[in-house]
């Protein structure tokens, strides 16, 4: 019911009647226009559809081909794909009866439409083929006009020292040919002669004078009037007269929206200068900017849709800055939360020697920076991040308990069996029988025994600590090289080899003495196992940094 309102005031009030408000009536101009997007697409479809249907029961080759151009007329801000079709249609049907005039005119249509596409290789190629000895003024006129277009979009998208000159000189001198054809009667001619006042003579004074002209003999709903106003803002642009840059970025806009236009630059130009120059309403830039891509996107315009690519980010990260500084107390919130998380980041990379780093993730905080209740809340969610971290330091405190204890057993009992093998060597030799002695103590059995006791507590210690070493250390390696481990406790010796270098032993020999390998064994195992490695070179520095996060059992 609002908009139904705003809609009938618009129409109520004098188009002359802008005053000092001017802007603010052609902002909500053009948000209502957008805003009813829907029904003119709607409208447009219906058009042409009620054009496409003569095509059902008309057989004159003549009469198809005027369709043909009706359509491409209908499609070519429209949608791109389609006017391409009906492009190529009647190229395909000129051809077959031997049409010069609308061979050659389909073709000018196709090279421009490729220009706007971003082919300008391919556009050249096709203004190739137009016979230019067959054309009337009139498409002479179009022939050069597009070769300016082309080369004018082509300056553009070089936008370098190098070639877009070369291309700005083509332009030129194409724009020179045209208007020696371009009719002097028609309402479009202060248009043309705007351009080629910028393009040819370099008098944007002059230019303007005539760009005014063609916005008074136009309709206010046509492309041509869309397009003299948006040549009019950046005439303005150029003196930095940011009012009359503005007014007449909407009033193009506004011509584009009535007109169904989606290949438009105007709306994405606007969105680009509110944010340049009005932070205030950096929400409607955010607005626009999208808009321009839904429409580019619609239009099936590639370029364009990366061109608005490009600027949307700049624009909605704006956009989320200005949201954020709405609200004092909410960015003092974020800031406070901030600092803590990373005082508990510091300090658990510190308590555990920097072996652990933990990934915090911050929520957007919500608005409304008078609600004490919402501020109770997040405080809320606050304590429970700091609780799961406080259970995290302890469960790591555990292991840490675990290990030491296991470090103590271990030492018993070698300690233990010292004490028993002196007591054994005393006896022995008291009882002269030093050869039993030997061989008891040259036993393979008793080394066997302690292999095995420190591997297995070794594995225990290490799975239980970094549970997540055999999964981290298979993703390192080749789909069809994937460690499989017997017992779910128990590590193979080429994990046993790969844990020692994670916890830092990285010489062969050490890493032999600890698990009772000679050292050119321990290389060769070291060797094969690299050899299975997706990144050979990095490998062992990779194994090194595995598990940083300690995950909870």
């Amino acid at each position: 019911m609002r908009r139904l309102l705003l809609y009938i005031s618009l129409l109520a009030l004098p188009t002359g009647l802008f005053a000092d408000n001017e802007t603010q009536y052609l902002q909500e101009k053009l948000d209502l226009l957008l805003s009813q997007q829907t029904a003119h697409i709607k409208r447009k479809n219906e058009t042409i559809n009620q054009i496409k249907r003569g095509l059902f029961t008309e057989e004159r080759a003549l009469k198809r081909l005027q369709t043909y151009d009706l359509l491409y007329q209908e499609y070519y801000v429209f949608q791109f794909d389609s006017a391409m079709i009906y492009l190529d249609k009647g190229i395909t049907l000129a051809e077959k009866t031997a049409n010069t005039y609308y061979y050659n005119n389909n073709l000018i249509h196709k090279a421009e439409l490729l220009s706007i596409g971003g082919l300008y290789g391919e556009a050249i190629e096709t203004m190739s083929l137009v016979d230019t000895t067959a054309l009337d003024n009139t498409q002479k006129f179009d022939f050069y006009f597009s070769i300016f277009r082309i080369h004018t979009y082509w300056a553009d998208f070089c936008n370098d020292q190098k070639y877009a000159p070369i291309h700005r000189e083509k332009a030129k001198q194409a724009l020179i040919k045209a208007m020696d054809y371009c009719d002097e009667t028609a309402k479009t001619y202060e248009y043309y002669y705007g351009e080629y006042c910028v393009f040819v003579l370099n008098d944007p004074k002059k230019a303007r004078l005539h760009y005014l002209k063609a916005i008074h003999q136009l309709p206010s709903h046509s492309r041509f009037f869309a397009m003299a106003c948006f040549a009019l803002s950046g005439n303005y642009a150029n003196e930095g007269r940011t009012d009359q840059q503005e007014k007449y970025l909407l009033l193009s806009s506004i011509a584009d929206a009535e007109n169904c236009t989606m290949e438009n630059y105007a709306l994405q130009t606007l969105a680009m200068y509110i944010f340049e120059h009005d932070k205030s309403r950096i929400d409607r830039a955010q607005e626009y900017i999208q808009k321009s891509l839904e429409d580019a996107r619609f239009y099936n315009n590639r370029l364009r849709i990366i061109e608005i690519s490009n600027k949307l980010p700049v624009i909605v990260n704006s956009y989320q800055q200005t949201l954020n500084a709405r609200n004092r107390v909410q960015m003092i919130a974020i800031i406070a939360v901030s600092l803590l998380l990373l005082f508990l980041l510091v300090a658990i990379i510190y308590i555990v020697k920097q072996t652990k780093r933990l990934r915090l993730q911050q929520r957007e905080l919500q608005k409304n920076n008078d609600s004490l209740s919402e501020l109770n809340t997040r405080q809320k969610d606050l304590n429970t991040q700091l609780h799961k971290l406080n259970a995290l330091l302890m469960d790591t405190n555990r292991k840490r308990e675990g290990l030491a204890k296991l470090y103590i057993d271990l030492c018993a009992k070698y300690i233990s069996r010292l004490k028993r093998q002196q007591t054994l060597v005393k006896r022995k030799i008291k009882a002269n029988q030093t050869s039993e002695l030997l061989s008891q103590l040259s036993s393979e059995r008793l080394s066997e025994e302690d292999a095995s006791t420190f591997l297995s507590r070794f594995d225990k210690a290490f799975l239980d600590l970094y549970p997540s070493f055999t999964k981290e250390l298979n993703a390192l390696l080749k789909a069809n090289y994937q460690i499989k481990n017997t017992h779910s406790n128990e590590l193979t010796t080429d994990q046993r080899i790969m844990a020692l270098i994670r916890l830092g032993v990285k010489e062969s020999a050490e890493i032999a003495d600890l698990l009772f390998y000679s050292p050119q064994t321990i290389y060769n195992y070291r060797s094969a196992l690299k050899a299975k490695a997706i990144n050979k070179t990095d490998f062992e520095a990779e194994v090194a940094k595995l598990c940083t996060i300690i995950e909870n059992d």
